[in-house]
């Protein structure tokens, strides 16, 4: 902040003294309108990084801010020296016997691309100030952003070429000419559009969530209009996954209603072994692994006579489906430790062989 104030003292200075020497000080004093201009801008986004995230307030600091501040000092250099407003008012070319202007066409571009990114800056300040109580209790608050975001593109959009003087009649022209390309071009961005506002409604699907998705566990990151970002479990890699695809696969979500998980592991044990004995044990590892639920209680399952081993069936519940692996491990591997301080042998498959003598291949 002490730059542009030192900067602005400079320039004052300097200005005084060409006026006592009777020179014109144009230029100066545009320069010290650039700097005060300057100062409040830096005040502006310094408030801004105190009050929001700062890499937030970094991104639209070089996509908004900054681009308004160059903008307004190039025409304030330039109204020094020349007349905007007949540079403005150059024609340029002819179309739909109209017409057009450089003060059209930078109207056009520049509007445009400012109007979306304040939109883009209204839905986030949005998200930004919507609890994340209030997020899971309205399903809907997640596509109504979106929806408002699109409408008012499209009405900036006519609003501006209303502005610079393009007519409906030619609007309608150009776009009925490119109707049928875009028809069939877009049908599949048309067809993810409307599958992300039905998801985003309809609650099906929300960030946070963990999927099954071609026998792949994956956790919703984000859900977008055209395409849902997905992290897989296990790599870590981020997918970009149509939205229609949701409504064309089947999708097996792990915590669409609750988080709660069902797993259970199966272990076999030598015909010699005690039942019971076993079931206990299998019971108190359960209970005492700090992951494993309380409620609903694990369960210990005698299951089947095999053909080389009393089979179990260790039941339990866990509340978040990313550590199942994890806890699935630790239970095998306790189990093994267990059983071994026990004496209970888990069994290798057995055969009986039996040799027939006298037997002639004639």
């Amino acid at each position: 902040m002490a730059t542009p104030i030192v900067s602005i003292a400079c320039v004052h200075l300097f200005q005084y003294l060409l006026i006592k020497q009777g020179l014109r000080a144009g230029l100066l004093t545009v320069a010290i309108q650039i700097l005060r201009f300057f100062l409040l801008f830096r005040f502006f986004i310094l408030s801004l990084c105190i009050l929001f995230p700062t890499r937030a307030v970094t991104y639209y600091r070089y996509r908004l801010f900054s681009p308004i501040f160059a903008l307004v000092v190039i025409v304030s250099i330039l109204q020094e020296s020349f007349d905007v407003i007949k540079i403005l008012n150059v024609h340029i070319i002819t179309l739909f016997d109209q017409s057009v202007t450089l003060d059209g066409i930078l109207t056009t571009a520049l509007g445009l691309y400012f109007w979306i990114i304040i939109v883009s800056l209204f839905e986030k300040i949005y998200q930004y100030f919507l609890s994340n109580d209030l997020r899971q209790k309205f399903l809907a608050t997640e596509a109504i952003p979106l929806l408002i975001r699109y409408f008012l593109i499209g009405f900036g959009v006519v609003l501006i070429f209303g502005y610079v003087g393009i007519s409906g009649t030619a609007l309608a022209a150009i776009s009925g000419g490119l109707s049928v390309g875009i028809g069939f071009g877009l049908r599949e961005v048309i067809s993810n559009f409307v599958s992300g506002i039905w998801l985003l409604f309809e609650g099906a699907l929300k960030p946070g969530d963990v999927i099954s998705l071609d026998g792949e566990i994956s956790e919703v990151q984000r859900l977008g209009v055209r395409a849902t970002t997905i992290r897989a479990i296990q790599d870590n890699s981020e997918k970009i996954i149509p939205n229609q695809t949701f409504f064309t696969q089947n999708v097996t979500t792990l915590t669409g209603s609750n988080n709660l998980v069902y797993r259970s592991l199966v272990v076999g044990v030598s015909y010699r072994c005690d039942p019971d004995k076993v079931r206990k044990i299998l019971l108190d590892i359960a209970v005492n692994h700090p992951q494993v639920l309380k409620s609903p209680m694990p369960a210990a399952f005698f299951t089947n006579f095999g053909e080389s081993s009393l089979d179990f069936e260790l039941k339990f519940w866990l509340d978040d489906p990313l550590i199942i692996k994890t806890v699935t491990s630790e239970l095998a591997c306790s189990i093994w430790h267990k059983f071994a301080e026990n004496d209970i042998e888990i069994p290798y498959p057995q055969r009986d062989l039996h040799l027939r003598s006298g037997f002639s291949p004639e």
